[in-house]
């Protein structure tokens, strides 16, 4: 895109600019938000910039990265980077660090977590790189404008306040002031007009489609009959659903049973995913919280319905912050790779080990909610997701009350008012040992790698104490020993 030289002198015409203009240097911490998902191009091209100018030593501060940022191994390897922060590692880069490509320890942290980490300055910010779908040449930027519309900037906004200096990079400049700002021209430093910053037509890849197999619509008609038959959701509630596809499917069963009683909830938490969206428009949910946007259609919502409201990644979920959403909810319904007997959840690495996944905002959410449903099928691709142990605890046990599979549900002891309710209704649950024994007759259970030896990342817990180490593999050679 071509820039007017009568623009102000926070527009610049390329990366490299940006990074000379913002004073960027070895060794300083920069940021990157996953609005654009698997569609980013931001973060690779700034890496570029950054690696052109000769800049090393880098800290990398990542709400999530996706396999669209493999990329980041070149980097890593030629120094340019020497640390990672994230939510989440998959593809080739978490191979890349599970067989021992870093030096230092992946750090590992929910959405809250990150938000209090770089409040308190744990993981301070020197540069925040924000991908914004529109800017003006003031700096007022968002991500519902511009052919990239993507939806919330919840975790942007955030770095935006926390960082010594903020960097907007746009495919869309406008000379007039914006109509909607998610980021105002005062945390605004410089502003850098690319030609693209992704793909937003991406937003939806992976996990985020809903699932139409058997065994996820039992999962989902299981969670529906438990939440309406113990009377858990009631006109008035406030509600998170997971990302993942069988949540997404739990919409669908609530929304004939709300429509006929008249209910609405009072408001939905987090991820904001189409089909949320719908039930905004059907008037059975009041109000959309909106941290992350799932759907591209998102964008156009954001701006036409005054009940959805974009919202920080502080006020979504930072555990220092009393006035944060998730503690005000009633209902939580997240996915798990895993579950074991004491009933911690994993949603970072397979039985194997390999990195494959995000914390997100799990942690926080189970924490929080007064009640917290997790959903998984009993077996996955023949290997079960009912453990002895798990092998990275990512959410304590002591934050999850249910579990449902297409097998059932399994309610913990600790909860007598929702078994009491449950038998009152005639619906049979289980324990958690009894669905360990069935996934045990069914498929055994998988020999784990040993663990032992260096550890490749760290995952903590949401006020930043390690909760789970995850080891470089014995098997992997690892570039650094």
């Amino acid at each position: 895109m071509k820039v007017d030289a009568a623009f102000p002198d926070k527009v610049v015409r390329s990366l490299e600019d940006a990074v000379e203009r913002i004073g960027l240097g070895d060794g300083m911490t920069v940021s990157f938000h996953h609005h654009l998902r698997e569609g980013d191009r931001v973060l690779l091209a700034v890496l570029e910039a950054v690696r052109k100018k000769g800049i090393r030593g880098l800290t990398l501060c990542a709400s999530s990265l996706m396999r669209c940022h493999d990329g980041l191994i070149d980097f890593l390897r030629d120094g340019t980077v020497i640390r990672v922060d994230s939510s989440g590692l998959r593809g080739r880069l978490g191979q890349f660090v599970r067989q021992g490509g870093m030096k230092q320890p992946v750090i590992l942290r929910s959405h809250g977590g990150r938000a209090r980490a770089v409040a308190d300055g744990e993981r301070a910010i020197d540069i925040a790189f924000i991908a914004a779908s529109a800017s003006d040449i003031y700096g007022n930027a968002n991500g519902v404008q511009g052919d990239n519309a993507f939806g919330s900037l919840g975790y942007g906004i955030w770095d935006s306040f926390q960082a010594k200096k903020t960097v907007i990079v746009t495919d869309h400049l406008s000379q007039s002031l914006l109509p909607y700002i998610s980021i105002s021209q005062s945390h605004t430093d410089c502003i850098a007009v690319v030609d693209s910053i992704g793909n937003r037509g991406l937003l939806k890849a992976g996990a985020l489609a809903e699932k139409s197999d058997p065994l996820s619509t039992a999962i989902a008609k299981n969670v529906a009959t438990l939440l309406l038959a113990t009377g858990i959701a009631r006109n008035g509630s406030s509600i998170q659903m997971g990302s993942g596809g069988v949540s997404l499917k739990v919409i669908r069963y609530l929304k004939e049973a709300f429509l006929e009683r008249g209910w609405r909830f009072r408001h939905a938490v987090g991820g904001i995913t189409g089909g949320l969206l719908n039930a905004l428009e059907e008037g059975w949910i009041e109000a959309l919280m909106d941290v992350q946007s799932f759907d591209p259609a998102a964008a156009v919502s954001i701006l036409r319905n005054r009940n959805h409201h974009e919202i920080d990644v502080n006020t979504y979920a930072n555990p220092d912050n009393p006035s944060n959403m998730v503690n005000d909810l009633d209902i939580a319904i997240l996915s798990a790779l895993e579950i074991d007997l004491d009933w911690n959840i994993n949603v970072l690495t397979g039985s194997d080990g390999v990195l494959m996944g995000a914390i997100g905002g799990h942690p926080d959410v189970a924490e929080a909610s007064k009640l917290t449903i997790v959903v998984a099928p009993l077996i996955r691709e023949r290997i079960p997701i009912v453990v002895d142990r798990v092998r990275t605890v990512v959410t304590p046990g002591k934050d999850i009350d249910i579990f449902v599979c297409d097998w059932g549900i399994a309610v913990k002891e600790e909860r007598e008012d929702i078994r009491r309710s449950l038998t009152e209704k005639g619906i049979r649950f289980h324990t958690m040992k009894e669905l360990f024994e069935k996934a045990t007759r069914l498929v055994g259970q998988v020999k784990k790698e040993e663990t032992g030896g260096r550890p490749v990342a760290w995952v903590q817990d949401r006020r930043g104490r390690v909760l789970s180490e995850i080891y470089e593999s014995e098997t992997s050679g690892g570039e650094h020993r």
